[in-house]
């Protein structure tokens, strides 16, 4: 692979700290980008850009506007520019709908399609000035929608569709626009995370399992290949780049996959921890 247009890249990476956006990190400082950490676990980051060259840490909010314009104002500062911006940031979360309050999906549609939303809004100036790339980080739940994850799949659904949006918004300043669309990753040591109680019901742990999922390593390598050559859509792993081509095929064979007696059981389970106020989600308290 050509790495010219990742090497001595400027690239700024929500969500690092962890997992995908961890090893697509990882993946960029290998080909020689410069990279600017940003994220809210700022103990974490720290601790990677000391071990790596090139890299600074910064606290960043998705949530909060002034503080990713803190976060680019900060990669200016110290580099002058950004070439490349990966969306990460964001959090999964099950429930029924049923029986979930309307604040958790409020809150998942924040995180994870506002908050890209706002990241792109600050992004898109820097990037104009560059005629660099945006990628978002979505999943295959954007066109593959499972019962119980209404307010996940309808975040990263929307996110894609917004990437769409944009994409025709800024090609004329020369900025290209991509969304990446992993499957189930298996993290490492404390990224890993075992699948939650109610998705076990309908899926069992594809987290942990070596052939229904894939590495975030794995993912890293597909997702920096896609970003040197600033591809529109990124599926990892690659053979299921289908996907994206057949969504109403996709769909239909999601809902002939799941029982109706385990949806029972999950849906059960999901009213019982709702009763007792807790909610499935992967959220970083601050």
């Amino acid at each position: 692979m050509n790495n010219d247009k990742i090497q001595g890249r400027v690239a700024l990476i929500t969500g690092p700290a962890r997992n995908i956006g961890k090893a697509i990190a990882l993946e960029l400082h290998k080909r020689g980008a410069k990279l600017i950490l940003a994220g809210l676990e700022y103990n974490r980051l720290e601790k990677m850009a000391k071990s790596m060259s090139n890299t600074i840490a910064v606290e960043m909010d998705v949530g909060e506007e002034t503080s990713i314009q803190q976060a680019f104002d900060a990669a200016t500062d110290a580099c002058g520019r950004v070439d490349i911006v990966v969306s990460n940031a964001g959090i999964m979360g099950s429930g029924a709908l049923e029986n979930t309050p309307s604040t958790f999906l409020q809150r998942m549609l924040d995180i994870n399609l506002v908050g890209g939303y706002r990241v792109a809004q600050v992004a898109t100036p820097y990037l104009a000035q560059t005629r660099g790339y945006f990628l978002a980080v979505a999943s295959t739940a954007a066109v593959g929608r499972s019962p119980l994850q209404s307010a996940y799949c309808a975040s990263k659904a929307g996110l894609y569709a917004m990437l769409d949006c944009y994409r025709q918004e800024v090609r004329y300043r020369g900025i290209k626009a991509g969304i990446l669309c992993p499957n189930f990753v298996k993290g490492k040591g404390d990224d890993n995370r075992d699948t939650d109680p109610l998705m076990q019901l309908l899926w069992g742990n594809v987290n942990a399992s070596d052939t229904d999922s894939i590495s975030a390593e794995d993912v890293a390598i597909i997702a920096v290949d896609g970003i040197n050559k600033r591809q529109r859509e990124i599926v990892a792993p690659r053979k299921m780049s289908w996907l994206l081509k057949f969504p109403w095929l996709v769909q239909r064979l999601f809902e002939k996959q799941f029982n109706d007696e385990h949806i029972e059981k999950a849906l059960i389970r999901s009213r019982e921890l709702c009763e007792e106020g807790k909610f499935i989600s992967t959220e970083i308290k601050k």
